[in-house]
């Protein structure tokens, strides 16, 4: 079965855009791109998401999703 990463990102008080992608790469990369100015001094996206939680920045999540092509 083939799957697909599935990203909902935000900032704080705006609604979930989604992204499909390929790789977890590619969510990660996006990730970087939307909160760019937190990540001067690259972070690990564990202690991005951290800094963008605890100050009311923005969210995201990254799930696998099942893809059936029939």
């Amino acid at each position: 079965m083939d799957k697909i990463i599935t990203l909902q990102i935000r900032h704080s008080g705006d609604e979930n855009i989604v992204y499909l992608c390929k790789t977890h790469e590619i969510a990660e990369r996006i990730i970087r791109e939307w909160f760019t100015e937190y990540c001067s001094d690259p972070p690990s996206l564990e202690e991005l998401e951290d800094y963008l939680w605890e100050k009311d920045i923005g969210y995201w999540e990254i799930t696998e999703e099942v893809v059936i092509c029939e």
